[in-house]
């Protein structure tokens, strides 16, 4: 016969194992050309795109081809960038990119630097980050700064729903920060992790009424 303490460790099991699986959720990658790659405009050269391009918007902002020298940051770009090209939001400027939410809670994570110091314009950028027009947070580059990584959390998003990534310079000077690698992942429970908590939670359930039963048979 199962004693208290038995059933007690058995639902806290179950629990414990519904929570675990509850975890696992069908992530999707909900920005697209993160890493600035399309269109491949070659090293060396950059260009200000007037309307949407590959996903992004850019007003204000450029896309730069980072191998080799550009005169964005002399003969070599800033240690830690992510594939070929990267975008600059340089003084106002604005980087922006509009998806379909998946789930309620977004992972985002991207990379930024600070363009070398050529006296005339540097990477001394300060700049936010925003969802919908929120300010989810303010951060900053300094001049000649590497590549290094951000990230944060929104929750309480609704599924499905339209939301719009943007990254605002703020700087009235011209200062810009490099920005590379950005990546929005939502997530939703897998449906087999939902049916086998509930399955484990009605043996439970189960084991619990037979005890019942035995109990009230003595």
């Amino acid at each position: 016969m199962l004693t208290q303490t038995h059933i007690r460790s058995l639902v806290a099991a179950v629990a414990l194992g519904g929570a675990a699986l509850a975890g696992s959720a069908q992530a999707a990658e909900l920005i697209v050309n993160g890493s600035f790659e399309a269109p491949a405009i070659g090293g060396g050269n950059y260009t200000y795109p007037a309307t949407t391009l590959d996903s992004w918007t850019y007003s204000g902002s450029a896309l730069v081809g980072a191998t080799g020298a550009n005169a964005w940051y002399g003969n070599a770009p800033p240690a830690g960038q992510d594939g070929d090209q990267f975008a600059a939001l340089q003084s106002t400027g604005t980087l922006s990119q509009t998806f379909t939410m998946v789930g309620s809670t977004l992972d985002l994570s991207w990379l930024d630097a600070g363009r070398p110091s050529f006296g005339c314009c540097n990477g001394d950028q300060t700049y936010q980050v925003s969802l919908n027009g929120d300010v989810l947070g303010s951060y900053s580059t300094t001049s000649g700064e590497a590549f290094s990584a951000h990230d944060l959390v929104v929750h309480g998003l609704t599924d499905g729903g339209s939301y719009t990534l943007t990254f605002t310079g703020q700087a009235t000077s011209d200062e810009t920060s490099f920005i590379d690698n950005v990546s929005g992942v939502g997530g939703v429970p897998e449906p087999a992790a939902w049916a086998l908590m509930i399955l484990g939670f009605g043996g439970v359930g189960a084991v619990l009424r037979g005890q019942r039963r035995a109990f009230a048979a003595v």
